[in-house]
């Protein structure tokens, strides 16, 4: 029998610590009404290498409803809050305002970074946006290409919020 390793070179501890670490997910919460703009948004972080791991859903009152449940469990067991909350603003019967009122007026929710993301272009909602709290008002793009760049620069606008560097 031939033994394979005989010649194969040896990894050593210096070699391997030039090997940059994966980038751990991050955990978003993405309140959108609209599927479709969740599934592109998603694609366009793959894309971009952006590690992003995802938890959506398509109503403000269901993400209102689940942070209450974040909250409320947290009382008694961990819970995985979510690192970045992606949020629209334009959704039928509750606005995404509302969702943004409740995490910047709950204890356990208002350090959460919040970075609306509309495709609504009046600027008194960009406006009401940071006056309510947002970390960031970004227009979504209107292509894949912009997508992806749009996804570049919330992961690096995140990583500045948090105090991370690279």
């Amino acid at each position: 029998m031939t033994d394979l390793t005989a010649s194969a070179p040896e990894v050593t501890a210096a070699a391997l610590s030039l090997i940059p670490p994966a980038p751990r997910s991050i955990r978003v919460f993405h309140v959108n009404d609209s599927t479709d703009d969740q599934v592109v948004f998603q694609a366009a972080c793959r894309k971009a290498g952006v590690p992003f791991d995802w938890h959506v859903t398509d109503s403000a009152e269901k993400g209102i409803s689940y942070l209450k449940t974040l909250v409320e469990q947290s009382k008694s067991l961990p819970v995985c809050w979510p690192e970045l909350v992606l949020l629209d603003i334009i959704m039928p019967i509750v606005s995404g305002f509302e969702v943004l009122k409740f995490i910047r007026s709950t204890k356990e929710l208002k350090h959460l970074p919040v970075i609306v993301f509309t495709g609504n272009t009046y600027p008194q909602n960009e406006q009401e946006s940071l006056r309510l709290g947002a970390d960031a008002h970004r227009l979504k793009p209107h292509t894949f290409t912009e997508a992806v760049l749009m996804a570049q620069e919330i992961y690096k606008l995140l990583k500045q919020l948090k105090g991370i560097v690279n």
